[in-house]
């Protein structure tokens, strides 16, 4: 996990979850997926956090960065490690060119296109209700 998911129950942080944040996929998400599984077992939150962030340069590529992630229609490995498998809670991509899910998926895990204007983005609202998904859960 690269960051850690904090709330505050009196004067006591309590860790709720956490995120893993990749800039690229390429960057072994596969290595997050059992701390990931780990987490969620124990009713934490793990979000997989991305700037999808892929291009090739010529000869073989145009530098148009379209990410990793595939379609729905035509998932990559990555993309099944959230719509298939459900490895993570979520999957937030702020790379605009990503395809989000169809609102239904085989695990029920879902990829969001997100940005970081505070109206659109999604992230920080998941994270809240996570918070006080967890805190009722558990009681703290």
């Amino acid at each position: 996990m690269d960051i850690a998911l904090y709330g505050v129950a009196g004067r006591k942080r309590v860790i709720f979850g956490g995120l893993h944040a990749k800039a690229s996929l390429a960057e072994r998400v596969s290595d997050d997926v059992p701390c990931s599984l780990a987490m969620m077992t124990k009713g934490m939150v793990s979000y997989l956090v991305t700037l999808d962030a892929k291009s090739f340069p010529p000869p073989s590529g145009d530098l148009v960065n379209r990410g990793e992630l595939g379609r729905p229609d035509a998932p990559s490995d990555k993309r099944n490690y959230v719509e298939q498998h459900g490895s993570f809670s979520a999957c937030f991509s702020y790379n605009l060119r990503t395809v989000p899910s169809d609102p239904k998926t085989a695990s029920g895990r879902r990829i969001f296109v997100s940005t970081f204007k505070p109206s659109v983005d999604r992230l920080p609202a998941e994270i809240v209700a996570a918070w006080a998904a967890f805190r009722a859960r558990k009681k703290v």
